[in-house]
């Protein structure tokens, strides 16, 4: 499931934006400490099925839902 354009973020406060004519372009702040991982985290510029997710050999990574925030355009 590919999300439509636009603002996301996580119940942790983590963001996401997504752009571009085809949705190719992501844009995300990552929070690690707010999402439970640690300093090594990566999050992943790509959504995977509405979801966020971080990668990390030492914490094995996360993720977390991504929720559409019509407040910000």
């Amino acid at each position: 499931m590919r999300l439509a354009n636009g603002y996301y973020r996580t119940a942790a406060g983590s963001e996401m934006r997504i752009s571009g004519e085809h949705g190719g372009i992501s844009r995300v702040t990552f929070d690690w400490l707010e999402e439970g991982g640690c300093s090594e985290c990566h999050a992943d510029p790509y959504e995977y099925d509405g979801r966020m997710v971080w990668h990390c050999q030492y914490c094995n990574g996360g993720s977390a839902e991504l929720f559409l925030d019509e407040s910000v355009k």
